[in-house]
């Protein structure tokens, strides 16, 4: 035996149950993986097999799966064994059982097909598209999956080739020829999700009591310092929001539209949600917690973290809703009183909890010194089911006022350009306490322009308009005279001289206003050249990414087209006077954009072409 070449045989079992093999064979010989002393042999079946190379990595391939033991070249002197696996299509098929385990994943390649992606048609060079018949082979250039596979870590897979000169598919059997792969998968569980736990009426109850119920009238849940980041003088950004009762926890819909009770609202975190319940208004009218207002209010919000003392939240206002819709706004209302009440006469549920806002007061410190809640309830009925609830919670600083914005950044339509002017001496911008009065144009509201000279109509971002009124020219007031009033009614008193580029632009950030442009028409030879017209331009581009761009002011012009008028006057004269917004979109269409192709920068040595140079 000192002549015959020695070979060592070593079974590997991880803890994923995939076994490994790994061997080693001399010349002429090969190595069989024998299967586990616990299952019968398999059966062999003679015949030489086909070897094939392709694209370089040689595979051997057989009309039914061979199970070939790995060699050090994955090749030469296999001894081959085949199993014969039984089709899933002749079995009948398995109902999926209601509790207790998931059916094993069962991969069948030959309904594999990377490339079918239209559905119900045939999908240029896709071989394997079920739908592409004859006549659609004839125009195909190539495949675009020429072959699917098992799973390329397997030692034996099973394959599928497809090519454009026959509408048949050939199922071959490939081997691996690395010297790790996995021989078997014997644990079926691995190519599949894990089991969820099945409602049963064994494990009902349990499963109710950890994933059901209503989470504000609970007591079972107690404020853990640990579970939160915050530290014991005040709240941090998105911590919890303490109660007496747990947290505080604002209802929103997870996966479907159907409420989940157990969303915590975190500090400085503002939040508007709603959500759909389904609900028997005859068992739940009165009963369920969710549809009562006094949850929603009757807890003490804590102050800080970790203390036994808060505030309570103050009543802002209670609106009752009618089955019809139609709002009532209550006086004085006594909570006590707004419990949900069942009319069994006629299905009807009063005082149910369609909507709840909040409001919090913090201080700079991180504390919360005030909070406040404003609630809707309503009258439902079984043909309302199910019923959808609104749910808010914003956050205000003390001391502070807040000031709306007309986009952040950009511009939104219909809000308000912010304009204002220049002050010399003095930095920043100054502007107008009222936003919807910083930059306007005249109103259309009454026909004289002297008489309702102060109502003007603000200029709305996207919003063209159009308007004019009329004005009686007496020789009582001269024409230096008449071209200020004009001036004025069209531009407004004091006029601005910036406009804000961003919906959001600070009045000390200077660099992000767009100085005001004029243009005027000017007539050459006249004795009295008035105002007669303004046009306000504004451009913008969309500015940012393409997914969400931005608006964007790039200039403001303001145009007046002047008249001559000959004074003095014979007669009083009336002389019409507009004004007019246009938004230009200056936005050149999105292209796509390559990277320049890279230049190739080589020096060859001073020497390379010596003797002959």
């Amino acid at each position: 035996m000192m002549g015959s070449p020695a070979y060592l045989l070593l079974w590997v079992v991880v803890g994923v149950g995939v076994e490994f093999a790994v061997g080693q064979t001399g010349p002429g010989e090969a190595l069989v993986t024998p299967p586990p002393s616990s299952s019968p042999p398999p059966t062999t079946t003679p015949g030489p097999p086909n070897v094939t190379a392709d694209a370089g990595n040689l595979t051997t391939e057989q009309a039914s799966t061979t199970l070939r033991a790995a060699t050090s070249d994955g090749l030469t002197g296999a001894t081959e064994e085949t199993v014969n696996f039984t089709d899933a299509s002749g079995l009948e098929p398995v109902p999926l059982p209601l509790s207790g385990a998931l059916p094993p994943l069962e991969v069948n390649v030959q309904n594999l097909c990377t490339c079918d992606l239209l559905v119900d048609q045939c999908d240029p060079n896709c071989c394997c598209d079920p739908y592409c018949k004859v006549f659609n082979f004839t125009t195909f250039t190539n495949c675009i999956v020429e072959i699917v596979r098992d799973d390329s870590e397997l030692c034996y897979q099973e394959a599928v080739k497809y090519t454009t000169n026959i509408l048949i598919e050939t199922t071959v059997k490939l081997i691996n020829p690395s010297i790790f792969c996995i021989a078997r998968k014997n644990y079926k569980m691995g190519s599949s999700f894990l089991t969820p736990e099945m409602p049963t009426p064994h494990n009902f109850e349990s499963l109710v009591n950890r994933f059901g119920g209503f989470f504000f009238g609970t007591n079972t849940e107690t404020p853990d310092p640990t579970r939160d980041k915050s530290t014991g003088c005040c709240y941090q950004y998105g911590v919890p929001i303490q109660t007496n009762n747990g947290f505080l926890r604002i209802p929103v819909p997870l996966v479907t539209s159907e409420c989940v009770d157990d969303n915590p609202a975190g500090f400085l975190v503002d939040q508007v949600s709603q959500c759909t319940r389904k609900i028997d208004i005859t068992k739940d009218c009165v009963g369920l917690a969710a549809l009562n207002v006094t949850n929603y209010l009757d807890f003490i919000i804590f102050s800080i973290p970790n203390q036994n003392s808060g505030i309570q939240l103050n009543i802002t206002s209670v609106v009752l809703q009618s089955l019809e819709g139609t709002q009532t706004l209550l006086n004085n209302p006594d909570i006590g009183i707004l419990e949900p009440v069942l009319i069994a006469t006629s299905g009807v549920c009063n005082n149910v909890i369609l909507g709840v806002n909040y409001e919090l007061v913090y201080n700079d410190k991180g504390k919360i010194v005030a909070g406040s809640g404003s609630f809707t309830l309503g009258a439902i009925s079984s043909k309302m089911l199910p019923i959808q609830q609104r749910f808010q919670i914003k956050f205000t600083q003390t001391n502070t006022t807040a000031i709306p914005l007309s986009g952040n950044p950009g511009y939104v339509v219909g809000h308000p350009l912010l304009a204002g002017f220049r002050q010399t001496g003095s930095p920043g911008i100054i502007q107008s306490t009222n936003r919807f009065g910083q930059l306007t144009v005249l109103s259309s509201f009454n026909q004289d322009c002297l008489q309702r000279e102060g109502l003007r109509l603000p200029v709305l971002f996207g919003i063209n308009v159009q308007s004019g009124c009329l004005l009686r020219l007496t020789n009582a007031t001269g024409c230096k005279q008449w071209s200020q009033i004009i001036t004025n009614v069209l531009v407004g008193n004091p006029a601005p001289q910036l406009v804000a580029s961003f919906g959001n632009s600070q009045a000390q950030d200077e660099a992000d206003w767009v100085t005001i442009a004029q243009s005027t028409s000017r007539i050459q030879t006249c004795d009295c050249r008035l105002p007669q017209s303004l046009h306000l331009d504004v451009t913008w581009v969309k500015y940012g990414s393409f997914v969400n761009p931005q608006a964007k002011i790039k200039s403001v012009t303001q145009r007046f087209k002047e008249i001559c008028i000959a004074m003095p006057l014979r007669e009083t004269q009336t002389l019409p006077i507009s004004s007019s917004v246009s938004f230009t979109d200056l936005s050149t269409p999105a292209e796509p954009g390559y990277k320049a192709i890279p230049t190739i920068d080589v020096e060859l040595p001073y020497d390379f072409f010596f003797p002959f140079v």
